[in-house]
């Protein structure tokens, strides 16, 4: 019941990342960032046109009002020129800000000149899918529940008259249903962490290549870790139950035996 609780609030905290700028903009999936000097892919001989590296690098390396924009699964995070920090599920919420900024400065390209929240906005709602988090949620909760139905020590009195404890073995129905609950939890939540690596990955690495370097793509530590200690909880669970049942049904036919 406590690695149940522990895994509900990992992935709980993993799904609210991005939301609020009091910690929680430490927990995102990627982060997109104009980088400080152009990258050095003009000398590739791969490019066939390699003039345009320069021209995207021109075009971001201005007065730009963000610095970096980091993407969760229900929000995202902007970092201004200034060092402050603005976090929103509603990306059309933070644009009208920075269009606003670029206004005041007579200058609205600059404001995001290569579209950073365009892009964190379409990697949330295309890329990333939060659904089976949720369902894995929702399971480790029905496993805890079912784990708090499991009898616990008692005492009785013994044929001699004196106090013993006792526990009861659970039902097996229940047992067997709170294995299928975890295991199915375990398998959700595996594809789930697994699906945001890659995509994470994948997206900060296209990010940086489609703009030829001018931006530097980087997966979310702190979500990393998140996702895969709440996998490692869900498997500890699903493992544990499967050990417990296997050890009272040898139990069982052992003492059927005597």
């Amino acid at each position: 019941m406590v690695v149940c609780s522990i895994t509900i609030i990992l992935l709980s905290i993993l799904l609210a990342g991005c939301t609020s700028s009091n910690g929680l903009s430490n927990v995102y999936l990627v982060s997109l960032q104009y980088r400080n000097a152009s990258a050095s892919v003009s000398d590739d001989p791969v490019l066939v046109n390699p003039g345009i590296a320069e021209k995207v690098y021109n075009v971001s390396h201005g007065n730009s009002t963000i610095r970096e924009v980091r993407a969760g699964y229900m929000g995202l995070c902007l970092t201004l020129s200034n060092g402050a920090r603005l976090c929103s599920g509603s990306a059309a919420a933070l644009a009208s800000m920075v269009k606003a900024e670029g206004i005041q400065s007579n200058d609205t390209g600059a404001a995001d000149p290569l579209n950073l929240i365009w892009i964190a906005q379409n990697f949330k709602e295309k890329i990333v899918f939060d659904g089976l988090i949720f369902i894995a949620v929702v399971l480790t909760f029905l496993c805890f529940i079912l784990l708090a139905t499991f009898p616990g020590w008692h005492e009785e009195i013994d044929e001699n008259g004196s106090d013993r404890e006792v526990k009861p073995f659970p039902s097996q129905t229940v047992m067997q249903a709170t294995l299928g609950l975890s295991a199915l939890g375990f398998m959700f939540g595996l594809v789930s962490i697994l699906w945001q690596h890659v995509n994470s990955s994948a997206a900060g690495t296209m990010s940086e290549s489609l703009t030829y370097g001018a931006i530097e793509g980087q997966v979310g530590t702190a979500a990393m870790i998140l996702g895969w200690a709440a996998v490692v909880c869900l498997g500890i669970i699903a493992l544990a139950l499967l050990i417990m049942i296997l050890s009272i049904r040898m139990l069982a036919k052992l003492t059927e035996d005597d």
